[in-house]
């Protein structure tokens, strides 16, 4: 392996060219460990291992928790502030899929096997699973990196994750349900626990169960049903938060307190992030 700026050289045996690749304008001045040429599926992918340098280090004490969701992938607070991170473009991408895919696999189960026509079918379905496989991925990537940053900006030493895996388990009809399936929460939580761990930021998973129907000002629990919470105590008639932002401070509030406390304060500001995948701009 050798390389020129950003030409790397792979050999490809005595007697034969030499395989040129041109690497990525990120990468020109990493230092190379490792490379491989993968085959994935109908192609080869090139993994490229870099040296990185050293990550800064929180030296806070701050706590922090996340109420993951479906509509809203991430919902994380101190306590103070609040960042609620839309998962639409995920659910965006994973229809997408659903709808391509019925459309391959209904087109090739017309054909017959080792026919021209099957090939063709199956290399197309192939390039377009690589293609919104490699969306979503870094959608998922954007979001753990935005709410690494939010905790390292905030000196946040210990991170608190909602577990729902009650909600997963629920049958609530055909369209929810495979919804539910797709969420892909623990590739999330995988994701979030090494940007953090690399900190020195430690994510902690909890029981998240009532976090989002316990009232913070009576603690009685009502069931939800829209995004902005209402309490169903009549005396009460608390309203006005985001439903995940109250789970997540009722997250923080069960892990720092042991349990739910009457008249909590809830976060002052709330921001509200739309993740996107911006396509590279094409030269004129």
């Amino acid at each position: 392996m050798t390389r020129k700026e950003r030409v790397l050289t792979l050999s490809n045996g005595r007697g034969r060219q030499p395989l040129k690749l041109r690497l990525p304008k990120r990468l020109s001045g990493a230092v190379i460990k490792l490379v491989q040429l993968v085959w994935h599926r109908n192609q080869y992918w090139l993994h490229v291992t870099v040296e990185k340098p050293a990550l800064q280090k929180v030296r806070g004490d701050v706590t922090a928790a996340i109420d993951p969701g479906e509509v809203h992938t991430a919902t994380i607070t101190d306590g103070k502030e609040a960042l609620v991170v839309s998962g639409r473009l995920l659910r965006t991408l994973h229809r997408l899929r659903n709808k391509v895919l019925r459309k391959f696999q209904k087109a090739i189960s017309k054909t017959h096997k080792g026919s021209n026509r099957r090939r063709k079918l199956l290399a197309a379905k192939y390039r377009f699973l690589n293609n919104i496989e490699r969306r979503i991925e870094h959608t998922m990537h954007t979001i753990s990196a935005t709410v690494a940053r939010w905790c390292l900006v905030r000196n946040v030493k210990t991170v608190y994750i909602g577990n729902p895996d009650g909600v997963q388990k629920k049958d609530c009809g055909r369209k929810h349900n495979q919804r539910v399936s797709q969420w892909a929460f623990g590739k999330l939580r995988e994701l979030l626990e090494y940007k953090l761990k690399r900190h020195g930021i430690e994510l902690v998973p909890v029981d998240e169960r009532g976090t989002s129907g316990t009232c913070p000002v009576c603690g009685e629990y009502t069931k939800q049903t829209g995004r902005v919470y209402r309490c169903g105590n009549t005396s009460c008639g608390f309203t006005g938060i985001h439903r995940d932002v109250l789970g997540a401070s009722g997250i923080l509030d069960k892990c720092v307190n042991g349990g739910f406390t009457r008249g909590r304060k809830l976060p002052a500001a709330v921001d509200y992030l739309r993740p996107q995948v911006l396509a590279p701009k094409r030269a004129a």
